[in-house]
C-alpha cells in the first residue's frame, strides 16, 4: 500500500475527481485504524472496506470519513522513520570520512549506503517498488 499520500487530503480534493487505487486503499487503512480503536463495528468496517474498493470518485471516498475523527497517523508514522534516516546519514558521513582521511581511494561506503538506502526505502515506502 502506497502511504505517501494523505487520506485527509483525499478526502477533501475536489469530490467530482476519480479516485485511484492509491487513494481508495488509504482510505481503507484509516476506516482499518478507526475499526482497531473501536469507531467501528464489525460489521460496519466490512461495509465501508467494501464501499472505498467499488468508490469512483473523491466524494464517495470522504462519505466514508465523514462522520470520523480526523486521524493524524500519517505524520506520526512519516517522523518514526526520521530517526532512521538520521542514522543513516551519520553513519554515511562517518564512513566517508573515515575513506577519505585512509587515502580515498576505492570507495568502499557506497556499498553500505546503496544497501542501507535500499532498506530505508523499504521500509518508508512499502509499496514503492510493488508491480501493478
Amino acid at each position: 500500500m502506497c502511504h505517501s499520500r494523505r487520506p485527509i487530503e483525499t478526502a477533501r480534493r475536489d469530490p467530482a475527481l476519480r479516485a485511484s487505487d492509491s487513494d481508495r486503499e488509504s482510505i481503507v487503512s484509516v476506516l482499518r485504524e478507526h475499526g482497531a480503536t473501536g469507531r467501528l463495528d464489525l460489521d460496519e468496517l466490512e461495509q465501508r472496506v467494501g464501499a472505498a474498493y467499488s468508490s469512483r470518485t473523491h466524494g464517495e471516498l470522504g462519505a466514508l470519513l465523514r462522520d470520523l475523527p480526523a486521524q493524524r497517523r500519517v505524520a506520526t508514522a512519516r517522523t518514526a522513520h526520521d530517526p532512521d534516516w538520521r542514522a543513516f546519514a551519520a553513519v554515511n558521513a562517518l564512513l566517508v570520512a573515515i575513506w577519505a582521511v585512509s587515502g580515498a581511494g576505492y570507495f568502499w561506503p557506497a556499498w553500505v549506503m546503496v544497501w542501507w538506502a535500499f532498506a530505508l526505502l523499504m521500509k518508508s515506502a512499502p509499496g514503492l517498488l510493488r508491480l501493478r
